[in-house]
């Protein structure tokens, strides 16, 4: 499975692949294409494995954005064959979205191009609709039903089983405990950017003796109480482990979490947990015999 780190900015991209050499999977949206957006996929395209774009269409939702469905065709027509996938304008996020979200789907085909679909009810009949159809490889997840594990559990092997080909995108999925355990081919988060940008950093705790060994730390920023289950940077029981973590791996000490570029270090940080979580998972994907699809 492939973990898409979502809206990634090109200074990121280009220090992380300083670092590690290694390229990322990347998520854009439409939403918020900008001259940023367009170094990515074009001049930063070496840093980049995988590729893929979504429609924007939750910034329509909240009106915090606004374009028309003719202006992503457009787009497409002219930049689509850059990415491996691209997603329908799915602008009804209810319940009973369907019949709105597959005009969109239609017109989009109508003009020669092949958007993944997104489904908002895992409980009636679009994924059959999408599965039995025969004509579509991936069916992205991108329904609020999903925060439940068995009712995403059920939507998984419900396409599965009406057609094992079909491949299955996840919106916003990064539960670490879910992936190993369902073989669903992809996701993405933005919790590399807003994880940091609300001063938290994650670090996966080798001498962590639970299945999921990642910890969130806050370091610095607004005056707050850090929740259960998360720790403060300064009373961190495994304090000296992280920083001899965070000096070998990117040559950041606790001063550089909380003063000029915090923001950015901690982003550069929480880059680097995602893109090892993916192999972590693959690793136990296998270990547990789930397709790595």
């Amino acid at each position: 499975m492939r973990f898409y780190q979502a809206s990634m900015f090109e200074r990121i991209l280009t220090r992380y692949w300083e670092l590690f050499g290694e390229p990322l999977n990347v998520l854009l949206s439409f939403a918020y294409a900008s001259q940023d957006f367009r170094k990515i996929f074009t001049d930063r395209r070496q840093k980049i494995d995988s590729i893929i774009l979504d429609s924007g269409a939750w910034s329509i939702a909240k009106g915090t954005t606004d374009f028309t469905l003719e202006g992503f065709i457009a787009y497409l027509k002219m930049h689509g064959h850059l990415f491996d996938r691209y997603f329908n304008l799915d602008t009804d996020f209810s319940d009973q979205g369907f019949e709105n979200n597959i005009i969109n789907q239609i017109r989009m085909e109508r003009s020669g191009l092949h958007p993944v679909p997104v489904v908002h009810n895992l409980f009636d009949r679009e994924i059959d609709y999408y599965v039995q159809s025969g004509k579509y490889e991936w069916v992205a997840l991108g329904s609020s039903q999903t925060t439940n594990y068995d009712d995403i559990a059920y939507a998984v092997y419900r396409i599965k089983k009406g057609n094992p080909a079909v491949r299955i995108h996840w919106f916003g999925g990064s539960k670490f405990e879910w992936l190993c355990n369902l073989p669903i081919a992809s996701c993405d988060t933005t919790g590399w950017a807003s994880t940091g940008k609300y001063g938290f950093i994650k670090y996966w705790n080798p001498a962590d003796e639970g299945f999921n060994k990642g910890h969130t730390i806050y370091t610095s920023g607004m005056i707050r109480d850090v929740e259960s289950g998360k720790f403060e940077y300064v009373t961190y029981p495994w304090r000296s482990d992280l920083d001899k973590y965070l000096q070998a791996t990117f040559g950041l000490k606790f001063r550089d979490l909380c003063g000029y570029d915090s923001a950015f270090n901690m982003q550069l940080i929480n880059t680097r947990f995602f893109a090892e979580q993916e192999q972590r998972i693959n690793d136990e994907r296998l270990r547990r015999g789930i397709p790595l699809e």
